[in-house]
């Protein structure tokens, strides 16, 4: 079985975050989120198992971050995306369909299983691919029963629980299963698939369109493939808005066991002074906490500095500087310089300076 994640996409939702890194990059528990699904992917399928990235903005940083890591587990591959334009210096893609595309030389006779970069599952894939080998089927979606279905791409099934409609977005969904972030395409349908997306390929894109998988997944269900569903049952983080990230970091704290509950060691060395620290709370390397109080569900990343704050349900980024703030459900970008803030919901990118006093002290 081949692995596709397209990662190309800048994540303008995200945005002023992405602005220096790739979406997937963004860290949230202590990891980075592309670290969080690989992780997963890890639990599920096995060592020397082919991942083919579908690269475009900040492809380096992408590519030598993963080499890096992840090579000695996967064997990881890399194609690129080209950009059909650019809006000011921020180039855009033509979608998660020709990304996909893009692979069709690595699916030969095989299974794929393509994953996308900004859902997470708080479950491991495992479930997907054996109900995909239990059952008689040419495919699985993953999917989850939500509040919102209008947000994604909704699934319809007939009564023998095969898939009959899938729409994108609909503005008035028939149910409430929404398309997770994972597809399982069977060899049976692999050929048909990379057919059908090369035909979606030459259609001209104006006004914003992108060239999706949902609209061949149907085409394909029209033509008798038969696809089932994976219902995951505990929540699946969507880390494409900035509302999500808050949310998403709640969800893996809770999962996150802390090898040092009580932050002895961290006391001990000197590190947090004078602090009161209200788990789930999980730091980087390298940080120091002067006269505070942190959390609960509080993110810090590498390097930090926090010195008389009150910060609860937050991320803060590596290398940041942050002193007399008092604040909740705020994401903080990397290398930011805050001070003298109280204030709720701040979202601030990375390397920004802003204080509210003539004070140098940084």
């Amino acid at each position: 079985m081949i692995l596709i994640c397209p990662i190309a996409g800048v994540g303008k939702r995200l945005q002023p975050f992405t602005y220096s890194k790739p979406k997937a990059f963004l860290k949230i528990a202590g990891k980075r989120v592309i670290d969080h699904i690989l992780i997963k992917l890890k639990n599920s399928f096995p060592k020397g198992t082919d991942i083919c990235f579908i690269v475009g903005y900040k492809k380096r940083q992408i590519t030598d971050y993963l080499k890096s890591y992840y090579s000695d587990y996967f064997n990881l591959h890399f194609l690129k995306q080209e950009p059909i334009g650019y809006e000011a210096d921020t180039p855009f893609f033509s979608g998660v369909g020709d990304a996909v595309l893009l692979a069709k030389e690595f699916i030969q006779n095989d299974d794929c299983f393509v994953f996308l970069s900004d859902r997470l599952p708080i479950e491991d894939y495992s479930q997907i691919l054996l109900n995909f080998h239990q059952d008689i089927c040419d495919g699985v979606i993953n999917v989850k029963q939500v509040d919102n279905p209008q947000f994604y791409g909704v699934i319809e099934l007939n009564e023998n629980g095969v898939v009959k409609n899938i729409h994108e977005k609909p503005e008035k969904p028939k149910s409430n299963y929404a398309v997770s972030g994972a597809y399982l395409f069977g060899m049976s349908m692999t050929t048909r698939l990379f057919e059908l997306l090369e035909e979606q390929s030459k259609i001209p894109l104006e006004n914003g369109q992108e060239h999706t998988i949902t609209t061949i997944i149907q085409k394909l269900i029209e033509e008798g493939f038969k696809l089932k569903i994976n219902e995951m049952k505990k929540e699946i983080l969507d880390f494409g808005r900035p509302e999500s990230l808050i949310e998403g970091n709640r969800l893996l704290l809770a999962e996150v066991k802390v090898q040092d509950p009580t932050y002895e060691k961290l006391i001990q060395s000197g590190n947090i002074i004078d602090s009161k620290i209200v788990p789930p709370v999980i730091f980087g390397e390298n940080i120091k906490i002067l006269d505070s109080v942190i959390g609960p569900n509080v993110s810090i990343g590498d390097n930090v500095i926090i010195d008389k704050c009150i910060l609860s349900e937050s991320v803060i980024g590596d290398g940041a500087n942050l002193k007399k703030i008092i604040s909740s459900e705020s994401i903080v970008g990397d290398y930011t310089i805050l001070e003298d803030l109280i204030k709720k919901n701040i979202t601030i990118g990375d390397s920004s300076f802003i204080t509210t006093s003539n004070s140098k002290s940084f």
